[in-house]
């Protein structure tokens, strides 16, 4: 639990440094002195603050539309590691017969002598990688 906990504190201290460096240039570029505490413009540097966290989300978003764009499986719930999903896939048999007689049923299977690799063995993670090549 302690290394969960850390591992979280330590993975979201590099966004917090990025608003809080983008903080403190709004409030160099607006001239701010602990002098001027009381009678400061603090919507302005607010509004400064606002536009930086709106960029840092915008880029995020466009990302992840990226992501979302070449990884549609990760739009539908439980298909996240399901790397076959939305690609056609191999059967592992050539026929089947399924017959009915007066001593009863009788289902017959075909199957191939080799069959190749899957998307399982052999797609990527994320597949932006394979549109890009």
């Amino acid at each position: 639990m302690k290394y969960t906990l850390l591992i979280l504190l330590l993975a979201c201290t590099p966004a917090h440094a990025d608003t809080n460096k983008g903080l403190q240039d709004c409030l160099d570029d607006l001239k701010y002195a602990y002098e001027d505490f009381d009678t400061f413009d603090w919507s302005k540097a607010a509004a400064c603050h606002s536009k930086i966290i709106e960029e840092k989300v915008k880029a995020e978003r466009a990302e992840l539309r990226d992501f979302l764009k070449h990884n549609p499986r990760y739009r539908v719930p439980g298909q996240s590691q399901n790397r076959c999903w939305g690609k056609p896939r191999d059967m592992p048999f050539e026929r089947s017969r399924l017959t009915t007689g007066k001593d009863g049923m009788t289902a017959e299977i075909w199957y191939k002598d080799k069959l190749p690799a899957g998307c399982f063995e052999q797609g990527p993670w994320d597949n932006r990688e394979v549109y890009r090549k």
